[in-house]
């Protein structure tokens, strides 16, 4: 007797049944080692052979805290592989592979190919649940199209959209606690995805549709956006008038409906600087320009190259010859080795094209965008005319890293993209504090060598 979409759906209560995971990357490799630790038999699949070759040794190519426990814990359940005929025997298929940004829309090629390797493996029923993010409608007609010749939806095979919402740093914790919302084409499909995330999530799950689900995606990300938008305008704002933007903001946030974060250098990972976009495309398509969504992306993607002047000012008044930049940490965030869409690797390249010598020194990934690597923080800072710290690393709030920062000859230009340093420790070493919304102490100090300049000369 052929097992039934009802059949399926109780595999899946019984964590009996056989999972797939397309892509093995930041959310898929979590994803399938939580699958494997609930009980459940999963397939792990990747394209990419070398990234296979490591899950085989035991090696995770991703540092996340949590992730080497789930490995131990999944055991035989998790099988990695890049042999799609490995697909053949799963009775649910999730893709988690990615969608980047192209040409100002979605590039959504990876997603039509893993439901391509769905539509060629399964066999009637299955279950497909997307991850990837998508713009809105993309869901409903990417399953259509890939899926329809499968047969019949709710009897032949269960379809439900639940994009991922796991920060890269605290993915294993985000998966387990976060809320999930699941986006379904009926009944059955929401039924087969809820028993899927509850196998190993604490958070609550709502029940939607696939367009809605898509849109909430976005928009979160686009909240984030749109607020790290308003930081960055109010320090480039205090940046004209003369006054710190963390003195303004500090005192600001008492006001109980107040809360605004941190400025920065820009905005970096694979996800805040992608969904607006999507969300912006997608509005604009259906008629409408949003305003806010648009200009907050414009300033963030500006950030970089706004910081790089500041930085080129500085090092303008620090005497003739090459100059010299220790740039510290690469990453988009810190805590992380991930350096996708990070806003330091524009300020590198504008640096090196202009005859600075960059060496950059991080713990978390051996990326330099161009720059020199360092070994050591204190091969970085040696003979450094000006620091950069590109991402909070908790390596840099160390009382080991303030003694090497202190051995940096007086006058020396710290620039704190990530608002990671105490202003005051930093100038009590004798060193002049920089950064995004604070450039004012920069000419306050220049202000006064000017003035010892013309009292000496006197």
């Amino acid at each position: 007797m052929e097992m039934t979409a009802e059949a399926l759906v109780e595999t899946v209560e019984r964590r009996t049944a056989r999972v797939a995971v397309l892509g093995q990357g930041y959310i898929g490799l979590p994803l399938s080692l939580l699958l494997a630790s609930s009980g459940y038999s999963v397939v792990g699949y990747d394209v990419n052979k070398s990234l296979v070759r490591r899950l085989e040794r035991g090696d995770l190519p991703i540092e996340e805290k949590g992730l080497s426990d789930l490995l131990e814990e999944a055991g035989e359940r998790y099988t990695p592989t890049g042999d799609p005929s490995a697909l053949e025997e799963s009775d649910v298929f999730i893709v988690a592979v990615p969608t980047p940004r192209s040409n100002g829309g979605a590039d959504l090629s990876y997603v039509w190919s893993a439901l391509r390797e769905v539509a060629e493996r399964a066999r009637p029923p299955f279950g497909v649940v997307v991850e990837s993010t998508l713009p809105p409608g993309a869901f409903r007609r990417m399953i259509d199209r890939s899926l329809g010749g499968a047969g019949l939806l709710g009897r032949d095979f269960l379809a439900a959209y639940c994009p991922e919402r796991a920060m890269p740093g605290r993915l294993v914790r985000e998966l387990v606690e976060n809320p999930r919302v699941i986006g379904a084409y009926d009944g059955k499909s929401a039924r087969m995805a809820e028993l899927l995330y509850r196998s190993f999530s604490k958070g609550d799950i709502t029940i939607t549709t696939p367009e809605v689900a898509e849109v909430v995606k976005l928009v979160e990300n686009t909240f984030r956006d749109v607020n790290i938008a308003l930081a960055n305008e109010v320090a480039r704002i205090c940046d004209a008038l003369g006054v710190s933007a963390r003195e303004v903001i500090e005192i600001a946030n008492k006001h109980p409906r107040v809360n605004l974060l941190i400025p920065g250098i820009g905005v970096g990972g694979s996800c805040l600087t992608k969904d607006p976009v999507f969300l912006a495309s997608s509005a604009e398509e259906a008629g409408y320009s949003p305003k806010v969504v648009e200009s907050s992306r414009v300033l963030n993607e500006d950030m970089p190259f706004y910081a790089l002047r500041i930085i080129l000012d500085s090092l303008s008044r620090t005497g003739n010859g090459r100059k010299r930049v220790a740039v510290l940490g690469v990453t988009y965030k810190g805590g992380v080795g991930d350096h996708r869409e990070s806003p330091v690797e524009p300020i590198v390249r504008g640096l090196l094209s202009r005859g600075v010598e960059v060496v950059v020194y991080d713990p978390r990934t051996e990326e330099t965008f161009g720059g020199k690597r360092a070994e050591s923080l204190e091969e970085a800072l040696n003979g450094a005319d000006l620091v950069l710290i590109g991402a909070d690393h908790p390596e840099f709030k160390t009382r080991e890293f303030r003694r090497e920062l202190s051995r940096l000859p007086r006058g020396t230009v710290v620039f704190d993209g990530k608002w990671a340093l105490d202003p005051r420790e930093v100038e009590a070493m004798g060193l002049v504090y920089v950064s995004v919304g604070m450039i004012e102490r920069l000419n306050s100090v220049l202000s006064r060598e000017s003035e010892r300049v013309q009292i000496s000369s006197l």
